[in-house]
């Protein structure tokens, strides 16, 4: 009750007090301390990718800017050593506006990043745009090998979805799926998505398919390790992957530990409020953990 008033509250209050609670959930407001937070995840063991904070842009100004950032991280990926893997999504380069605008601004970005054999991932948003997503990244992945995308379990057409890239060699990061959407188009229940999540993970493994199992639920960890096992799958197939800041270090540290590949998806960069909102409504034990910290060292 105490965390879930702290996350109601949390709109009341300054954002220095917001940004000292979110500090877990986002790797800083620049490149430097992204990649900071990368070496330290890797030194460790952990694979990464890097993602700049923004989405739902309004102008072509802006979505050029945001392409024009992201080239600019990919130099500066390059020339820290870390792992050569970045997320983007495609509202922030301008698919809000026109599918046109956003594949010219991802086209921009993967071709700087193949040349480097730097892997893109174009993440998915809600449901206006998953059909323009999905049609960006098999365009672009016909002569860009090192490029995925993001298939939701919520959505009852994902099925279909990932059949069609499985079959084709494709790579996917399978998520549950965090927006709002409409009960004809998307599952409701949580056991209907949880089953769907596995049945979307089996397509992909069966398809010899490399696959990112994007799950914070134990259930799902758990049932995902029993079908690679089932399937004899070998672990260069796959990967765990897992926000930034998610209170699972003790497991994430387990799958390490037993030869799995765990990939943190680590975001950065001015745009951390309302990110750092959403974080916090979707897990408030975070912020009451960190408020009653601050309260018992002052």
């Amino acid at each position: 009750m105490f965390n879930k008033l702290v996350v109601a509250l949390m709109p009341l209050a300054p954002r220095a007090i917001v940004k000292m609670i979110s500090k877990r959930y986002i790797a800083g407001e620049d490149i430097a301390s992204a990649i900071k937070t990368c070496q330290d995840l890797q030194s460790q063991g952990f694979l990464t990718t890097l993602d700049i904070l923004g989405e739902s842009i309004s102008t072509e100004a802006q979505a050029n800017t945001e392409r024009e950032e992201y080239l600019h991280l990919i130099s500066e990926v390059l020339e820290s050593g870390i792992e050569k893997n970045i997320s983007l999504k495609p509202t922030a380069l301008g698919l809000g506006i026109s599918e046109d605008l956003a594949y010219e601004n991802i086209s921009q970005i993967v071709e700087k990043a193949h040349e480097s054999e730097l892997f893109i991932r174009i993440d998915m948003e809600d449901s206006p745009y998953t059909t323009q997503t999905i049609m960006i990244y098999e365009k672009l992945r016909k002569r860009h090998p090192y490029l995925g995308t993001v298939i939701q379990s919520y959505m009852r057409r994902s099925l279909d979805d990932v059949k069609a890239i499985a079959g084709n060699g494709g790579n996917l990061r399978i998520c549950k799926g965090i927006y709002q959407e409409a009960a004809e188009i998307a599952y409701q229940s949580k056991d209907e998505i949880r089953r769907n999540f596995l049945d979307l993970v089996r397509e992909m493994l069966s398809n010899d398919a490399y696959v990112g199992i994007a799950a914070h639920d134990p259930h799902l960890i758990d049932e995902s390790l029993k079908l690679i096992s089932e399937l004899g799958v070998l672990p260069d197939k796959y990967e765990f992957q897992a926000l930034l800041g998610v209170p699972l270090e003790r497991r994430l540290g387990e799958l390490l530990q037993a030869g799995h590949r765990v990939r943190i998806y680590v975001p950065f960069g001015s745009a951390w409020y309302a990110y750092s909102s959403r974080r916090l409504k979707e897990n408030p034990g975070i912020a009451g953990y960190v408020l009653k910290n601050l309260i018992i060292k002052n």
